[in-house]
């Protein structure tokens, strides 16, 4: 849902999507906070995303043809869903995005300028505002302490009659169930610091309509809450990738030995003093672990306190 937002908020060509993204069975994978993952505590999941159709109550109709779909997961600090939301990228770089959030109010997540310039249509039996800025169409609608989002962001002109066929295949339902991603990331096993304060955690998993991963990722918030984050930690996996592919664009790289484990760092500067990122090659697949630090909306600030944990998960790395 705050894809959604960001959608709105940002404006008029694009999404800005704000998530980053695990999957799998095996009995040594972990969970957010670094704990052992058993089958009997996973939620139902579908052999795809694809087959994925409900955020909660809401059942929806995914778009017939598109190129990848991402199913985006955030956790509270004690692991409960909060987020979940889905964008489909069409071929023409259009996107679709269908989602909730938990325990807000409408105002509190759009701009009530916005709100009091929508049009209110009834869709499935509740109210949406429909609400258009650039060549971006929106509805939300709140559902006890639910809100949910449907947008979408056109290449071109909005085409008013797409939008209002998708809203017209959505419906809502008893549902309680919520499919999501799994901890696992394919064959990094790490150790999770549960010291390090996590109050939120995002889950990504990107396929392709067919179901084939292409990237799924872990982002894990630390702070004392969520309006006080000192620092970021990511772990993602880039799948049939190479490292020269993701670094690509960095200035400041080298070849570094960690645990066994060779990985190009990422450096601030040409001093080469602080890795904030490491990148490795296993098999066909690119892992990559960094330190996000905290972002501005304009830039991303790093404190010492934040190179240290990223140094501590490193140290828990390893491969199967």
């Amino acid at each position: 849902m705050k894809k959604i937002l960001a959608l709105l908020l940002a404006g008029l060509m694009v999404f800005a999507l704000a998530a980053c993204s695990g999957s799998g069975n095996d009995s040594d994978a972990k969970d957010s906070t670094g704990s052992e993952v058993t089958a009997a505590t996973e939620a139902p999941a579908p052999q795809t995303i694809a087959e994925d159709t409900t955020a909660i109550t809401l059942s929806f109709t995914p778009p017939e043809s598109y190129d990848t779909v991402n199913r985006h997961l955030e956790y509270a600090a004690d692991g409960s869903v909060v987020d979940k939301s889905f964008t489909y990228t069409l071929a023409d770089k259009s996107e679709i995005i269908i989602g909730y959030t938990k325990g807000k109010e409408l105002t509190d997540e759009i701009p009530q300028s916005y709100l009091d310039e929508a049009e209110v249509i009834e869709f499935a039996g509740k109210s949406f505002s429909v609400i258009t800025r650039g060549s971006t169409i929106m509805g939300v609608c709140q559902d006890n302490d639910v809100v949910y989002g449907i947008g979408w962001s056109f290449a071109d002109d909005i085409d008013r009659d797409k939008f209002d066929a998708l809203m017209n295949g959505i419906s809502f339902t008893d549902n309680t169930e919520t499919v999501e991603n799994g901890d696992d990331l394919y064959d990094i096993r790490y150790t999770f610091d549960s010291s390090l304060n996590v109050v939120s955690t995002n889950n990504n998993l990107t396929e392709t309509h067919d179901g084939e991963a292409v990237d799924k990722s872990i982002l894990w918030y630390c702070g004392k809450d969520k309006d006080n984050i000192d620092y970021r930690l990511l772990i993602k996996v880039f799948k049939n990738s190479t490292v020269e592919e993701q670094v690509s664009d960095y200035d400041h790289t080298g070849e570094v030995e960690l645990g066994g484990v060779t990985y190009t760092a990422v450096y601030e500067d040409e001093s080469k003093e602080k890795a904030y990122a490491y990148y490795t090659q296993h098999g066909e697949d690119v892992y990559e672990i960094r330190n996000m630090g905290v972002s501005s909306g304009w830039s991303t600030t790093r404190s010492d306190e934040s190179y240290e944990a990223l140094e501590k998960l490193m140290s828990t790395v390893s491969f199967a």
